[in-house]
This record gives C-alpha cells, sequence and structure tokens, in this order.
C-alpha cells in the first residue's frame, strides 16, 4: 500500500490532480451553481475541443519538441471543410478531408524539424503563420455560417446527458494513450525525448518517430478544428487563436516534460479539465473577462513552479541515492 502511495505521489500529473480536487472543491463552496448537472455537462462540453487538441500536442512535447501551430492548422481545416460543406460536399467525406490535411500538415513539421533540422520552436511557429495566411486566403475575410445540421450535430448534440463532442475527444484520448503506452512506436518517442543521442544508437527510427509525433499532433487538431467549427455552426479564420498557447499550458499543467521523456496524456486530460473549471468558474463569479487571463496564467506559473521544485527535490534525492552506493561501507576494501 505505501509502495503504491509513493507511486501516486511521484507521478508527474499527482500535483495537477491534487490541485483539481482543491479547486473543485473551492469551487463548489464558492458557488452554488458550480456543483449543478447542467455546469458539470458545460465544463466537459467546453472542455473537450481543448483537450482533443492538448492531446496530440502531448506526443510533440514528448519528444523534446513543440508545436505551435495547434491553434492555426485547426482553424485552417474547420474553414476548408466549411467551404465543402457550403459547395455540397457529403458530411461522412469531411473527416477524412480533415485528417488528410491535419497529415499534410505534421509531416511538413515533422520534415523541417527531422530532415531539415530546424529547432522545432521556430518550424512551428513559422508553419503557424503560413497556415494561418490560408485560412485568411480561403475565407477571403468572410464568416461561413448555416452548417449541415449532420454536421453541427457532432459539436452540438448529445447521447443521452453526454455531449458527443466529449464522447469524440474520449475516443481520441484512448487512441493516443494506446499509441503511446502500447506500442513500440510510443516507446520510441519517449526514448527519443529521454536521449535523443541515445535513441539514435539503440536503431530507434528518429525520423519516423518524429514524423508520427508531429502527424499525430496535426491529425489531433484537424478533429478538434472540425468540432470546434461544428459547435460553433461558423467558420472564420481566427477561431483557432485561443487554443494557440493554452494547448501548450494544458499539456505543461498536466506533467509533461518541456525537456521531453515524461509525461502522458492522463496527465493532459486532467491539465485541460483544470484550465476549464478556472475559466467557469470565474464565470459563474462574474469575475470581468479583462482579468480572467491573469489569473489563468497564475494558475499556470503555480503548477509549474510546484512541478520544478519537485523535479528538483527527486534530482536531488536520485544524486544522494547513488553517492550512498558510491561510498565505501565500514571494513569494505575500496
Amino acid at each position: 500500500m505505501n509502495y503504491i502511495a509513493k507511486q501516486i505521489r511521484g507521478s508527474r500529473s499527482f500535483f495537477c490532480l491534487a490541485g483539481l480536487m482543491t479547486l473543485l472543491i473551492l469551487s463548489s463552496i464558492a458557488s452554488p451553481d458550480f456543483r449543478t448537472l447542467d455546469n458539470m455537462i458545460t465544463i466537459l462540453r467546453q472542455a473537450s475541443t481543448l483537450l482533443i487538441l492538448s492531446t496530440g500536442l502531448t506526443a510533440v512535447i514528448i519528444t523534446g519538441g513543440m508545436d505551435l501551430s495547434v491553434g492555426a492548422t485547426s482553424a485552417f481545416i474547420g474553414c476548408v471543410c466549411a467551404q465543402f460543406l457550403k459547395i455540397g460536399v457529403p458530411v461522412a467525406a469531411i473527416l477524412p478531408i480533415g485528417l488528410l490535411i491535419g497529415a499534410a500538415v505534421g509531416a511538413l513539421n515533422g520534415f523541417l524539424v527531422s530532415v531539415v533540422g530546424l529547432p522545432a520552436f521556430v518550424a512551428t511557429y513559422a508553419t503557424n503563420w503560413v497556415v494561418k495566411g490560408m485560412s485568411i486566403i480561403v475565407m477571403n475575410g468572410a464568416v461561413i455560417f448555416g452548417l449541415p445540421e449532420g454536421f453541427t450535430w457532432f459539436g452540438t448534440g448529445y447521447i443521452g446527458y453526454i455531449p458527443v463532442i466529449s464522447v469524440i475527444a474520449l475516443i481520441v484520448v484512448v487512441i493516443a494513450y494506446f499509441l503511446l503506452q502500447k506500442t513500440t512506436w510510443g516507446r520510441d518517442i519517449y526514448a527519443y525525448g529521454s536521449n535523443a543521442e541515445a535513441a539514435r544508437y539503440s536503431a530507434v527510427n528518429v525520423y519516423k518517430t518524429v514524423f508520427g509525433a508531429f502527424m499525430l499532433c496535426s491529425m489531433s487538431a484537424a478533429v478538434g478544428g472540425l468540432l470546434m467549427t461544428a459547435r460553433l455552426n461558423a467558420a472564420e479564420a481566427a477561431m483557432g487563436d485561443a487554443y494557440g498557447l493554452q494547448t501548450v499550458a494544458a499539456v505543461v499543467v498536466g506533467g509533461t516534460s518541456m525537456l521531453g521523456g515524461e509525461g502522458g496524456v492522463s496527465g493532459t486530460v486532467i491539465g485541460a479539465i483544470l484550465l476549464t473549471v478556472i475559466v467557469n468558474i470565474m464565470n459563474l463569479l462574474g469575475i470581468p473577462s479583462s482579468a480572467q487571463p491573469m489569473v489563468v496564467g497564475g494558475v499556470i506559473i503555480t503548477m509549474v513552479l510546484v512541478d520544478s521544485a519537485s523535479r528538483r527535490r527527486d534530482e536531488t534525492v536520485s544524486k544522494k541515492s547513488r553517492n550512498l552506493l558510491k561510498t565505501p561501507q565500514k571494513g569494505e576494501v575500496v
């Protein structure tokens, strides 16, 4: 039992989970409306798009990389698919089209990072502006609205009390979890993120690993962009801007190290819900929207500082353990 408790405390997502539980308790006390069923469903629905976008990004950050084009990619794919819907393309064809575009953007990022050798931050920042410019060209400054009901149902419909968008988010999370935790490719991602050079010498296919991570990220962005469009029943070039750095925050707050090699999808789920709950309780308490970014930023800084302190403590304990092993015991011949 003590071993299990120690393992839980040692988990990178432990502090995020503890923070989420504390926040839920305090929010329930601060606002009776917070603990209603309708509000819980609202939180679930609002967290779903952020969760889908953040889930794919988790794979990239585990490699030690970064993708700053997630928000722009989701908006671009949403805009393109909205244009297709307006000209009569069947709803059933929209997901494959979106995934293909997402795979192409991910392949471009993977090529720039693993083949050309650009830093991931620089490569994806450039891709972000390229894709954003393409969104503006596709939309020509207009806003598309009034999309088919068969499409908007995925963003606004329900299965019982559960929003359809949340069911899709769960499916994306399960797929990403399986890929990262149960496949050789997933193990290669962690190995590459922990030590890229050692991974190369261990015969890890670096190109396949990096390409796969960026393609998973952009394909998740495609799903998120389609659901964003379906939920809004509209598409416009800037609709993904709010998710640009929010996705990074959800992944990092969830315990995934920006240095790579540590973390996972389960922590990202907690991080995405935590950020959504913060915004939700601020709305219920009537905190002005102009002040909300400061509060969210403060929480993110706090969570990252706590995580950093935990990492330093673990490193200190590890060093002491290694020193004890090296120290000769009494009567031992050195």
